[in-house]
């Protein structure tokens, strides 16, 4: 009885302290995401990761995955940061909850030939950073980003000066992220579309 009841104390002590090591572990990675849009940029850079940004690219003209996101960002220094954060958040909901393992066979040159198309539609007269938009994306070669006026601004009804707001505006960025690569034996410059009217 007592060797059992020592086993399972020393059971019970190895996974407290396995426990406090994920919590530690997991309070790293909170304090990491309550920096905001750095915290995606971070982790990627840890493990060696990260798209290439593309001055000028080959055309993306076999499209292989679209998806949309949204991003809100409720404070913050519009001056300097403008509609970064929340442009930021709009890609990392279009890629977040998706898996694409099949661009490893698909691509010729495996993922780092990936080509990353990111069209914004941020409100008129707010800036984003580009290089953040880029260090969302874990590998890919990114195309210029394209922004567009879109999104929407609103008052939130909340002013937190410590956060640098001077009003209570938020904004609202939507994204549409396409990835694919090139195929040199076409010339087109821009994706096929397909139609169910013809079979597709």
């Amino acid at each position: 009885m007592r060797v059992l009841r020592g086993a399972l104390l020393r059971a019970v002590s190895s996974n407290v302290v396995a426990v406090r090591a994920l919590a530690c572990k997991g309070s790293a990675v909170r304090a990491l995401s309550g920096k905001g849009s750095a915290a995606w940029n971070e982790e990627w850079r840890w493990l060696g990761l990260g798209a290439v940004q593309e001055a000028s690219a080959p055309a993306l003209n076999r499209l292989m995955f679209v998806q949309t996101g949204f991003g809100c960002d409720q404070h913050g220094d519009r001056k300097g940061a403008g509609a970064t954060s929340a442009a930021v958040r709009a890609c990392r909901n279009a890629i977040e909850f998706n898996s694409i393992p099949g661009m490893v066979d698909h691509v010729p040159g495996g993922r780092k030939n990936m080509l990353i198309h990111v069209k914004l539609g941020i409100p008129e007269g707010y800036s984003v950073d580009h290089d953040e938009i880029r260090a969302t994306f874990p590998y890919g070669r990114l195309l210029p980003v394209e922004v567009i006026h879109g999104g929407l601004t609103y008052g939130c009804g909340r002013v937190v000066t410590e956060l640098g707001d001077e009003d209570d505006t938020a904004i609202v960025v939507v994204a549409a992220v396409s990835i694919g690569y090139n195929d040199p034996n076409d010339a087109s410059e821009g994706h096929k579309t397909y139609d169910t009217r013809d079979g597709h």
